[in-house]
């Protein structure tokens, strides 16, 4: 009758991990209004920005243990020149992990981007632009403001994880929850 019951809890377990860990796919969808060129991009956004891709970074953001879990591509910009806000020497911009634009590190980009939340981000329908110089961009949008501050937020990148770091926590306590519940069962045999 133990042996049974062991053998149930097992089973019971397996199929419990494989429903927990399995992760289904998301279906978006993307739709982008018409939003004309670089000029206008610039009234539509909070700002513009010229400046070098540091450190691409992909994070997994989740609502809570259970909610939603979605994918966000940081980036850390190296900035030149700003347009329409002044800025601090480097940013960190969230991109759209599905739709973004694919940054390159070492490259240059000029790039829109918005505030939500305190957090910056670049929608997936701004127009992001790869350039080598920065006088394109000052052609487009006039001098523009340079950094307002040096800093440094290379350290804010090193705590983002693409991997679910729940599920390791989980089963860590699963499996040290299997490891007492066996060493219990032994000691009572080892009574018997």
């Amino acid at each position: 009758m133990e042996k049974l019951k062991l053998r149930i809890f097992t089973l019971i377990f397996f199929i419990s991990s494989v429903f927990f860990i399995s992760n289904a796919q998301d279906v978006n969808a993307l739709s982008c209004a018409e939003s004309g060129g670089p000029q206008e991009q610039l009234e539509i956004y909070d700002g513009a920005v010229y400046g070098e891709i540091k450190q691409v970074k992909v994070d997994l953001k989740q609502e809570g243990f259970t909610g939603t879990k979605e994918k966000i591509r940081y980036i850390l910009v190296e900035v030149e020149r700003s347009w329409n806000t002044e800025v601090d020497s480097q940013l960190i911009i969230a991109t759209n992990f599905t739709w973004g634009f694919d940054f390159k590190e070492g490259n240059k980009y000029l790039i829109y981007f918005s505030e939500v939340d305190g957090e910056l981000s670049s929608s997936p329908c701004s127009l992001t632009i790869e350039m080598n110089d920065l006088n394109q961009a000052t052609e487009l949008f006039g001098e523009g403001y340079p950094p307002k501050q040096q800093v440094n937020l290379e350290h804010k990148m090193w705590f983002m994880f693409e991997q679910d770091i729940d599920l390791f926590i989980v089963g860590v306590v699963v499996f040290a929850a299997i490891f007492i519940f066996f060493m219990r069962v032994r000691k009572k045999k080892r009574k018997v």
